[in-house]
């Protein structure tokens, strides 16, 4: 995923052809040791709410901010044009 834009945790499920494995990408991206070279904080939920992060929410909010992406209130603003 490129900087300043997102995937959902379904979406990124589809991507590796398990449709149904949004609940398996959540716990992964929870896991991941190499953040931020892996981009887990690009990942979010469905209605363009930033989910969950390993670290302090406020981690994936200055992530998201650095590369452009505007967050208001724990929701990404234009959701529907940044995400893949």
């Amino acid at each position: 995923m490129p900087a300043g834009r997102v995937i959902t945790y379904g979406g990124l499920a589809k991507l590796i052809n398990r449709p149904k494995a949004h609940r398996a990408v959540g716990s992964a991206m929870n896991k991941n040791p190499f953040a931020p070279e892996v981009p887990c904080h690009r990942v979010v939920k469905s209605n363009g709410e930033l989910g969950g992060f390993a670290d302090d929410l406020s981690i994936k909010i200055k992530r998201l901010q650095k590369e452009g992406v505007l967050v208001k209130n724990g929701k990404i603003i234009d959701f529907k044009k940044i995400s893949v």
